[in-house]
């Protein structure tokens, strides 16, 4: 129903060389997104079967080889930048996730330490969602996979970090160009950041998305999450937990949004927030309510096959970039190799 099928990818609106981890596949011919096929009843449209029928992989297909020999070539200081939080943070965690216990022990008998940590969810600091992460309930999960299948390890972040990421992020500081615009995001409240604010930011920047990147949002929200006290960062993670008064700046609306990354070959999207989209979810363009296969979760992870990258630091970045007008730059990436992992922290670096 939602599947490419062999005849809409001889409609081909780009070409695109793939790397496996043994070597070199076919070349694959990927329509743009108004040839992909619709999703009944909303403005959503699927991509399944685009990387083949057993594809768990995605938008990751689109890093490449070449991408790390073009993306090494970005690097002229070696200034290097950690992109996740401390473990321990959000603190307290947001959502109903728990924190974790980390104990320090002697090993018996020896002169040697060891330690342990219990009770981690690897979603709760700085993450990368698989594409097992959600479902349309009338659908599955991408590519058509059950939930059984999923249950018994498919779509698991194993599958990025088998072969880790190397290529090139590029930061979008949404927060600081509208702020400079006289528009700055409101971190309180349920900021639409459209596409149009990312391709002015983008242009401001100078650079361009190419296939086989990784899109790095700064909307400004971290900032100001570990600028509150502990008390504030308390309150924080009530209104998570009951979405009672919870609200957040994000990407939206969820079809254009996704359609900008398809077309633009965006491999992973990550930004600075809980959710990359806003919460409360961002209306239709005509004001009406979104239907689920539209919210931005269900586009990128689940009918497009783009992971989503949550709680991203960019701070000291960006005020790098910002210093050297420079907002491309290597980026890699290695997950837990977890079997079936839902997600996992990403262990990034951006170096420049």
């Amino acid at each position: 129903m939602m599947r490419v099928t062999q005849d809409e990818e001889a409609s081909v609106a780009e070409r695109t060389d793939l790397d496996d981890k043994a070597g070199e596949q076919a070349p694959l011919r990927r329509p743009r997104w108004e040839e992909l096929p619709l999703v009944p009843d909303s403005q959503a449209r699927s991509a399944w079967g685009v990387f083949g029928d057993d594809d768990e992989l995605g938008g990751v297909n689109l890093v490449s080889a070449d991408c790390a020999v073009q993306a090494a070539a970005l690097v002229r200081t070696g200034r290097s930048f950690r992109l996740d939080l401390p473990l321990e943070y959000p603190s307290p965690p947001i959502f109903t996730r728990e924190p974790f216990r980390h104990e320090v022990f002697d090993i018996a008998g020896t002169s040697f330490l060891d330690d342990r940590i219990d009770n981690l969810f690897p979603q709760s600091s700085t993450q990368w969602d698989a594409l097992s992460h959600g479902y349309l309930r009338d659908a599955g999960f991408y590519n058509g996979f059950s939930r059984d299948q999923v249950f018994a390890g498919k779509l698991g972040i194993h599958n990025i970090a088998e072969r880790g990421v190397v290529t090139r992020g590029v930061l979008a500081d949404v927060a600081r160009h509208r702020a400079d615009a006289g528009n700055p995001v409101n971190p309180e409240a349920g900021d639409v950041i459209t596409p149009e604010d990312l391709q002015a930011t983008l242009d401001a920047h100078g650079v361009r998305l190419q296939s086989g990147d990784v899109l790095c949002v700064r909307t400004g929200w971290m900032q100001w999450y570990l600028g509150l006290d502990e008390p504030g960062r308390e309150k924080v993670s009530e209104k998570s937990r009951t979405f009672q008064g919870f609200a957040l700046p994000g990407l939206g609306p969820g079809p254009e949004i996704a359609e900008l990354m398809w077309d633009s070959g965006v491999a992973m999207l990550a930004a600075d927030t809980p959710m990359v989209e806003p919460w409360p979810t961002a209306a239709r363009p005509d004001g009406s309510p979104a239907q689920p296969a539209e919210m931005l979760h269900m586009l990128m992870l689940v009918l497009l096959g783009i992971p989503l990258g949550e709680f991203f630091d960019f701070e000291a970045l960006a005020d790098d970039c910002a210093r050297d007008g420079r907002y491309d730059f290597l980026f890699t990436s290695a997950p837990l190799r977890l079997h079936g992992g839902i997600g996992s922290p990403p262990n990034v670096l951006a170096v420049k």
